[in-house]
């Protein structure tokens, strides 16, 4: 039983280090790489001229919420923001 714990432990840790960090950096990509990873919005609104695109993940108590706003066809910003464990694999900052 011990070694199947640290083997399942090795195994979450290789799911949340390597190549995982700052795989979501989609500053200054087109929409579409955006869209490649985390497929269609949940949501989209105009604000202020900018297209603003928002992803929800998890459950309405544990959830993360994905938000880009584009300069045009490009990422002018990527942010994560709610249930850290639900948002580290979307996170852009490195662990």
């Amino acid at each position: 039983m011990r070694y199947l714990t640290i083997l399942a432990a090795a195994a979450l840790a290789g799911c949340s280090t390597g190549t995982f960090d700052n795989r979501n950096d989609f500053k200054g990509q087109p929409f579409s790489a955006v869209q490649s990873k985390l497929g269609w919005p949940d949501q989209q609104e105009t604000i202020a001229g900018q297209k603003v695109y928002t992803w929800f993940r998890g459950t309405p108590l544990f959830q993360c919420k994905i938000r880009v706003v584009m300069a045009g066809d490009i990422v002018e910003s990527y942010d994560t923001s709610g249930d850290a464990s639900i948002c580290s694999p979307y996170d852009s900052r490195p662990k």
